[in-house]
């Protein structure tokens, strides 16, 4: 069967990946970024327990936004600036992430769906349940 994270786990691997595409990419979010990103997406979708593909699979917008936005507070006060005064500064610096960032995105969630269905297709619906629900008795 391989290896079976918890939903938690693998939003950690594709937090991991992302924050690395970042780190490789720095502002542009160019193909390195969108490598890792997919390549965490994928992975995270492979890894994670059946149960979970539906929490894992559309994740990772929410995971670049928590990140981008992490990254945004952490550039702004190394730089020694106050943290944001109002909507319009975060939105200065959040807006070229995003929409640099928007294409990438779309190919990491098309990616973890692929791996969905073919996780769906090659291993059938019955086996998708909880580890904590006790199995059926034929009978």
């Amino acid at each position: 069967m391989g290896v079976q994270l918890p939903s938690l786990a693998a939003l950690a691997v594709l937090a991991v990946f992302t924050q690395a595409g970042i780190w490789v990419d720095g502002d542009n979010l160019g193909w390195p970024f969108g490598v890792c990103l997919v390549t965490g997406a994928v992975l995270a979708s492979a890894l994670v327990r059946r149960v979970g593909l539906w929490t894992v699979a559309p994740a990772p917008p929410v995971v670049f936004l928590v990140v981008a936005v992490g990254n945004a507070a952490w550039r702004r006060q190394s730089q020694r600036q106050s943290f944001w005064g109002n909507s319009k500064e975060f939105a200065a610096d959040a807006v070229p992430w995003f929409v640099n960032g928007f294409p990438w995105l779309a190919a990491s969630v098309g990616a973890a769906l692929v791996v969905v269905v073919v996780r769906f297709v090659s291993g059938g619906m019955g086996k998708c349940r909880s580890s904590s629900t006790p199995t059926a008795v034929d009978g």
